[in-house]
């Protein structure tokens, strides 16, 4: 059984690991697995705690440091969630598939960075599957799809009468009527799932050893400062803060992969200068943090009057945060540029909320360009740590593409009986559970920082196998493709 534990209340010799993962969310979670599989004794190193059943997204983060973004204001997110399992503990479920469109966007889009990524879907196919075996993707290997919603089902025909096609969403979530299935409890959303019904990393014991031929520890409590660089390229140890115990202590290395983030991970390589690295690990081009993308994304509220739309449609909802969609206009000629994105069903955090209302959510990759990047801050936190600072800003093209699935939102909720339609104001800039593209993937390091196994250039044994070797964000939410992609890589390591 895998042992996690704090790590003020442990004392082990740490150079028994084979790999020392920084960050247990789910791309850190699935290396780990990974590599345990082929027989490793893996150390997973996360700053947050565990979570409690029920526990709510925002309350649980307040305690975590904030970024300075464009407007000089400390309101960035550059965290997903900081807890053992990451984001995905209290994630939506929402588990689509890239397309090969995604992995070659050069196509449709034209920056000042590499767009396209240096593999192909066929590559993450098999991936894909057992990550869909892992979870219990509904749709999948068997797994019941989730039934739509009222508010679903709504949608659904007044897309249909438009001429434009609804799918189900593929949902991580087992469906009701299972003995173990959902029973909305909730809107679900933006929470640690108390049944367990919703797939996590502990939900369905990603990080759990027990079957394994290798062995998997989390120590918890414990933020990675830096890397300490030998002689030849090569990672001695990592410097770590306990914030309990306000000790800096530092932890001998075999090979590290880090998978804290798009935004952590490139803070960690900025941070860890020396001799051997005097702009940062990986950064002699200056690519470290640049082409961060958080997606371009918004949201349309529809005022509905239940007589028109059924009292069932138009009461609160419990359940999913969202289970119909539309991919009509991922790649379509009336979009700018062609590239679109998904539309989708996007419920109120709390279920009263939703009385009355319809939402939806609309969301497509951002261009990732050179200035739209992270930087370290020279004020620091309380633990001497330095700020991440967000520079970033849209491009016209991609506030055009937005702009277009935002109206075509509304053309939905108008159809659907809307009396008054408010767009709610977007703070996708400030950061979001979206996290990609600043530790860029490809062959060259003059134009990226890892191989397409993650292997930072110049470095030995150094590895980053999270949301930031995305090169394009992709135009649907990312964590199937953050924890395919994270196999992928961790299969390669040697």
């Amino acid at each position: 059984m895998t042992d996690i534990r704090h790590i003020a209340a442990t004392s082990c010799d740490y150079t028994t690991f084979d790999a020392v993962i920084v960050g247990s969310g789910p791309s850190g979670s699935i290396v780990a697995r990974t590599l345990a599989e082929k027989g490793c004794r893996v150390a997973v190193l996360e700053y947050g705690g565990l979570v409690s059943p029920g526990a709510m997204h925002e309350p649980h983060q307040a305690a975590y440091s904030k970024a300075f973004t464009s407007t000089g204001a400390t309101d960035g997110n550059p965290w997903t969630a900081c807890c053992v399992g990451g984001g995905m503990q209290f994630y939506n479920a929402i588990t689509f598939r890239y397309r090969q469109s995604d992995l070659s966007a050069s196509q449709y889009l034209g920056t000042d960075m590499e767009v396209d990524w240096p593999i192909t879907l066929q590559d993450l196919e098999p991936c894909y599957s057992q990550i869909e075996h892992l979870l219990e993707i509904g749709g999948t290997n068997g797994h019941a799809s989730y039934p739509a919603s009222p508010r679903g089902v709504m949608l659904s025909d007044a897309m249909q009468e438009l001429g434009i096609r609804p799918k189900q969403i593929p949902l991580a979530i087992r469906a009701p009527g299972d003995s173990r299935g959902c029973i909305k409890c909730s809107a679900c959303d933006e929470l640690v799932c108390p049944t367990n019904a919703r797939a996590s990393v502990l939900a369905r014991n990603i990080l759990d050893d027990s079957e394994l031929p290798g062995a998997i520890s989390v120590f918890y409590g414990c933020f990675v400062n830096r890397v300490e660089i030998g002689r030849g390229g090569r990672a001695e140890a990592l410097e770590c803060y306990v914030a309990l115990s306000s000790e800096l202590i530092r932890i001998p290395v075999e090979r590290i992969v880090v998978c804290a983030n798009a935004i952590q991970s490139a803070a960690l390589m900025l941070r860890s200068k020396s001799g051997h690295a005097p702009h940062g690990i990986g950064n002699e081009s200056d690519l470290v943090g640049r082409g961060l993308s958080f997606k371009i994304s918004g949201y349309s509220v529809g005022y509905v009057d239940a007589a028109n739309c059924g009292s069932e449609a138009m009461a609160s909802h419990w359940g999913p945060h969202a289970t119909v969609y539309t991919d009509e206009f991922y790649e379509h000629t009336d979009v700018p540029c062609r590239f679109g994105g998904l539309i989708y069903e996007a419920n109120f955090l709390l279920p009263s909320e939703n009385i009355g209302r319809v939402r939806l959510h609309y969301i497509a990759g951002d261009e990732p360009w050179s200035h739209n990047r992270l930087v370290l801050d020279d004020a620091a936190d309380r633990y001497g740590i330095p700020y991440i600072r967000f520079e970033y800003r849209n491009s016209e093209n991609d506030k055009a593409r937005i702009g277009f699935l935002a109206d075509r939102a509304d053309d939905i909720l108008l159809h659907l009986g809307a009396f008054r339609i408010e767009r709610e104001p977007s703070s996708h800039a400030r950061g979001s559970s979206h996290l990609h593209g600043t530790m860029r993937a490809g062959c060259d390091p003059r134009s990226s920082v890892v191989d397409s196994c993650g292997k930072v250039h110049g470095f030995t044994n150094i590895y980053v196998m999270d949301g930031s070797v995305m090169n394009f964000a992709g135009n649907s939410n990312p964590t199937h493709t953050i924890m395919a992609n994270a196999r992928r890589m961790a299969l390669s390591l040697k």
